[in-house]
This record gives C-alpha cells, structure tokens and sequence, in this order.
C-alpha cells in the first residue's frame, strides 16, 4: 500500500484494511483472532488511538481508527501486525510475510460515510454467511468492543451506526481487497497494450520515412 502523504490528509477517520499473504487464513483459529485482539489492546496502550469499530475475519481485518496524527496510525498498525506475524511464524514454524503488503487504509470524509462504514465492517460476517445477525458475531466491536471507553463520539458512533436513514449504497464507494489483485492486473494490462501502440506507431512512422 502507498503510504498516505500527511499534507493531503485532511480526516482523522481512517479504515484499515489488513489481509493475509495470498489470502491465507492468517486468524483460522479462536486462539489466532483473541491473540490479534490482545496484541491490538496491548498496542493501544502504548500508542494510544481511538478504535471505534472491528472485525476479525479468517483471511483479513478491518479496523476503524479515530486519530488526528496519521504518523501513530502507522506506528500501532506497524507494531500490531509485526508482533502478529512474529507470534504467527513462530506457532507455524514458518518465515516470510504474514500479511499481504502492509495494509490498506482508507479516509472517511463524512458522517454518514463514517456509519457507513461501521455497518459494512459489522456485517462482514453476515455476507460471509458466518451468523444471521451482525451482534452475533464474536469477534467484533458490535458483540463486544474492547475498546469502548465511553466517550461522546463511540456512544454517537454505537447509536447512529444502525440508523436507517445511512445509505447502504453507499457500501460500493469501498475498494474490497479482494478485487485489489484483478485492479492491478488490469493496469498492468492497460500500460502493457498503450507501450505496444507506441512501438507500433514508431516502427510505422520509421517504416514511412524509408518509403
């Protein structure tokens, strides 16, 4: 993932987006995920930033932060997922990369593009067809958040995030990891056939000089 420049940030709203190598399934276990959440909690101790809303999938994570400083967003997400893949590599026996690239992260600039977010983070396992309901999934904020402290802005986060006036539409503006990989075949693509028609047209530009 590039890394977001701080000068054109102008939200303190961010969901990250973390996905396992290859799409394996780094948290295929209930010991794997509550591990990933103590070292979460733990981390956030250290460095702390708001996490408003998440969920912990087989093959991936998504996480809600609040954080005016973009800089100890990257210094928790860094220090999560190395511990993770320290802690993973060392239970499997195994080296190399953990997560695929760092993680992706995503700005949210309004509020209904906020709770937007939240319901599409809580309803990862209904799609996935894990449970019925989004509160009956354990590991996330909507069964229980870790985190809630109790300030002003999760109690309007946990009150609005059901709000029926928030367009679910609004779900298709996310970029979906897993579409990610067939983006970047297709500009690989796009640039491969637009070089092959320049050295086309310069080999017919040639070939008419000659006539």
């Amino acid at each position: 993932m590039a890394r977001i420049r701080k000068e054109n940030i102008t939200t303190s709203f961010f969901h990250i987006m973390v996905q396992g190598i290859n799409k394996e399934y780094i948290f295929n276990s209930s010991e794997n995920i509550n591990k990933y959440m103590k070292i979460m909690k733990e981390t956030k101790e250290k460095i702390d930033i708001m996490i408003l809303a998440y969920c912990i999938m087989n093959n991936h994570a998504h996480i809600l932060v609040h954080e005016e400083d973009i800089e100890k967003v990257t210094q928790y997400m860094h220090r999560v997922n190395l511990r993770y893949a320290k802690y993973y590599n060392k239970k499997y026996n195994r080296v190399g990369y953990v997560f695929r690239d760092r993680y992706k992260t995503q700005p949210i600039y309004s509020e209904k593009h906020l709770y937007t977010c939240v319901r599409y983070i809580h309803n990862n396992p209904v799609k996935a067809n894990i449970c019925d309901k989004a509160n009956e999934y354990k590991y996330a904020s909507c069964y229980d958040n870790i985190f809630y402290t109790d300030t002003e802005l999760e109690r309007n986060v946990k009150k609005n995030m059901y709000n029926e006036q928030t367009n679910l539409q609004e779900e298709e503006k996310f970029v979906l990891m897993e579409n990610e990989q067939n983006k970047e075949q297709i500009c690989h693509e796009i640039i491969k056939e637009t070089m092959l028609k320049i050295v086309l047209q310069k080999k017919v530009y040639i070939k008419m000089r000659r006539c």
